[in-house]
């Protein structure tokens, strides 16, 4: 075989294993989110039949990030704060958008402190900066592969000393043939911005992506393609608030009855990157962004 065919095969058996153990993962975190074995199990199905599942096993980084998320979800859910901090870490590092996953360690932080008022516990000076260490430790830990990834792209295509031959032919080849700027012409405009991203650069200018951006009447194959998990998200989320309003007025941390307490951080999660997805990116990329948990909210 040629060596581009043993990358193919090789990506669809390491992304078709990621994909069995990101369902596995999200198997056990629908247990104890969901708290019933039928339910997990459900999602857990959903998640392997959905109609995105295509780019599970083709060479894309889906099932690998996926997987680390999951993952470093159900560490969360277990109190495992720097196993799941790693594990997000990782998956910001399969995909820029893992950033978000900082939220969950932030909304857990803002429940253990609403938990500490409510049983009137003194915290000792000593204790709570031990706290706010760990904290501040998990949150670097994981911006450092974004940042990481940001200064080696910086390193490359912001360096006016690099050269034709600094470059694999393949790599030269390909930009070529696409019209790509190439790291021995001329700077990149968001070489001299700030703060200096290529993701901000390279999405608006290559992808397209921005507010509205997408909106073209040629699209709309894509967005029917869409619409059916679109509609399922949003249901989710009207659910879920309609059955409990004052606990998501207090934002889940105030003390009412709600026997989804577990479930909200996982609605806005959904809910936040429904609405970025439909303002923002390229619609059809929300079959692969939405995480299905809707069977218990509206019990």
């Amino acid at each position: 075989m040629s060596y581009a065919s043993v990358l193919l095969i090789s990506a669809v058996i390491v992304n078709t294993v990621c994909f069995v153990l990101s369902a596995i993962s999200l198997y056990q975190l629908g247990q104890i989110v969901l708290g019933s074995d039928v339910l997990a199990f459900r999602a857990a199905q959903f998640y392997c039949i959905n109609p995105a599942s295509v780019f599970f096993s083709a060479a894309y980084s889906e099932s690998c990030y996926a997987l680390l998320a999951f993952r470093g979800m159900l560490l969360l859910e277990r109190n495992l704060w720097i196993s799941s901090a790693i594990f997000f870490a990782l998956s910001g590092a399969a995909r820029s958008n893992g950033l978000v996953n900082i939220g969950f360690l932030l909304y857990r932080t803002a429940c253990d402190m609403v938990a500490w008022h409510k049983v009137k516990a003194r915290i000792s000076v000593i204790r709570f900066a031990l706290y706010v260490c760990r904290l501040a430790m998990v949150l670097l830990l994981c911006f450092v592969p974004f940042l990481a990834f940001q200064h080696y792209a910086y390193t490359i295509f912001c360096d006016q000393s690099a050269t034709y031959q600094d470059l694999p032919e393949h790599i030269r080849q390909y930009g070529n043939k696409l019209g790509y700027r190439m790291p021995y012409m001329e700077q990149s405009a968001w070489c001299s911005s700030w703060p200096q991203l290529s993701y901000s650069y390279i999405q608006s200018s290559h992808w397209n992506i921005g507010f509205l951006n997408y909106y073209e009447l040629k699209q709309i194959p894509n967005f029917m393609l869409a619409t059916p998990m679109a509609l399922l998200c949003a249901c989710m989320t009207v659910s879920y608030l309609m059955n409990h309003p004052l606990f998501c007025l207090s934002v889940g941390l105030l003390p009412h009855q709600c026997s989804s307490k577990k479930c909200f951080v996982y609605v806005v999660h959904t809910t936040v990157l429904l609405i970025f997805g439909i303002l923002f990116m390229h619609v059809q990329v929300i079959l692969v962004k939405a995480l299905i948990l809707p069977h218990k909210l509206h019990m």
